[in-house]
């Protein structure tokens, strides 16, 4: 069971910090500070996890730790969208 939290936490984890981008990028100041405490909270919990099982000789938890991590960004990138973008694309088609 903990091998699901873990990964879990990480995916969750991993969508947060590219919010966190966001709404540091949109200066959305309330989002940003009650996504900070959601991330604290998850990093909190998935190293607790993590470190716990470790230190029992249970290596396996660093493949789930980290396919977490890789899967959230991955999920959080494909599936938010990047303003940045929108906007260099649309000044790039304006100079043209």
């Amino acid at each position: 069971m903990a091998y699901f939290f873990v990964f879990i936490f990480q995916f969750i984890y991993n969508i947060s910090k590219v919010l966190e981008i966001k709404y540091t990028y949109e200066n959305k100041v309330k989002h940003l500070i009650l996504n900070s405490i959601f991330i604290n909270l998850l990093s909190l919990a998935s190293f607790y996890y993590s470190i716990d099982l470790l230190l029992k000789g249970d290596l396996l938890i660093i493949v789930f730790f980290i396919v977490g991590a890789a899967v959230g960004k991955w999920f959080a990138l494909t599936h938010f969208e990047n303003y940045r973008a929108k906007i260099l694309n649309l000044l790039k088609s304006r100079d043209n």
